[in-house]
């Protein structure tokens, strides 16, 4: 019986698994069928390939804080969009001070052209500080100090908005011209440390300055010549800052602090500091341009690389703006930070 069972089993045919006569004659309909005609609108559609990566896309995230305390000390930080959790590129960073005449900065003034920044590549945190015009308390270097502790958690918080720490530079506008000058020329200087993100280190790679009053000094001098534009007056937001009030007058305090928030007189001999780019309007009646042609001739006469650009007849912030500025700033943050991958 075992050789009859072995016999039976070895002489059934192979089996193999195929579908039915009916099931085959359908799916050969089916792959007869002819291939429909698209519609003149498919037809005549323009076809874009998709963009997994988010490639020239941003995103804006508004009060992050930067610096606990009462003061609403944030920034809007806008930057290259995320395709999710597993996205390990870095970009490079750009802290921006709007200007305020040292008061607290409109963080939206520029966001429109700064996302140009941020759809190319950079991570940019348009940030405001304390107000010297509300509380008599925040004179200068308050205002100095909170920018530096922006750079400075930027820095420390760099996986979490994607940010190549070693790829971090100032820009600035009016005040926010001499701040960035002030940080790029006073890297992690323990006067201006508060105490926020210690260890992390406030240097930036480059500064853009533009239209900033570089030597409050001539501003402090001028007081009470009406005839001058730069000057400091009492009910002004400089005379805020430098701590200046009827009461007390122009103490030796006041101009020891306008020396300090002057970068003109920042520049040492013999010392090394980032690139630094100076734009200024030949127009400019809040701050002569003069105060950016004496301060790129000062880093140029200490060897340092400092670019000086002209805008003709441009006035103060308004007609100073143009494609090409920007171009020529974008230009000079792509130079210096190794440009954006």
């Amino acid at each position: 019986m075992e050789h009859d069972m072995h016999d039976s089993h070895a002489d059934q045919p192979e089996r193999n698994v195929s579908v039915s006569d009916g099931a085959e004659a359908k799916l050969g309909n089916l792959s007869a069928r002819p291939t429909p005609m698209p519609s003149p609108a498919e037809s005549s559609a323009v076809r874009v390939p998709s963009n997994p990566t988010l490639a020239k896309m941003a995103r804006l995230t508004c009060d992050v804080a930067y610096k606990t305390g009462a003061d609403h000390l944030v920034m809007d930080i806008i930057a290259p969009q995320s395709f999710g959790d597993d996205d390990a590129r870095r970009y490079p960073a750009v802290v921006f001070v709007q200007g305020s005449a040292w008061t607290t900065p409109d963080r939206d003034t520029e966001i429109a052209q700064l996302s140009q920044l941020a759809r190319e590549g950079y991570v940019v945190a348009t940030v405001n500080h304390r107000d010297a015009s509300r509380n008599p308390e925040y004179v200068f270097p308050a205002y100095l100090e909170d920018a530096k502790s922006a750079v400075r958690f930027l820095r420390a918080h760099a996986d979490e908005w994607q940010v190549d720490a070693d790829r971090i530079g100032i820009w600035g506008t009016s005040s926010g011209g001499n701040t960035a000058l002030l940080i790029g020329l006073t890297a992690d200087d323990p006067r201006y440390e508060d105490g926020t993100n210690p260890g992390v280190s406030d240097a930036v790679n480059y500064v853009v300055a533009c239209f900033p009053p570089t030597d409050l000094t001539e501003a402090v001098e001028a007081f009470g010549q009406e005839n001058e534009a730069f000057r400091l007056y009492y009910a002004g937001p400089l005379a805020a800052v430098l701590g200046a009030t009827p009461q007390t007058g122009i103490t030796d305090e006041v101009r020891r602090r306008a020396a300090d928030m002057s970068p003109y007189l920042q520049v040492e001999p013999g010392r090394r500091y980032p690139p630094m780019l100076l734009l200024h309007g030949t127009g400019d009646r809040v701050v002569p341009y003069q105060q950016s042609v004496k301060m790129c001739d000062r880093l140029i006469e200490n060897g340092n690389a400092a670019h000086l650009v002209l805008v003709d007849g441009a006035d103060h912030e308004h007609d100073f703006w143009s494609q090409r500025v920007l171009d020529i700033i974008s230009e000079f943050i792509a130079e210096h930070s190794n440009a954006p991958k």
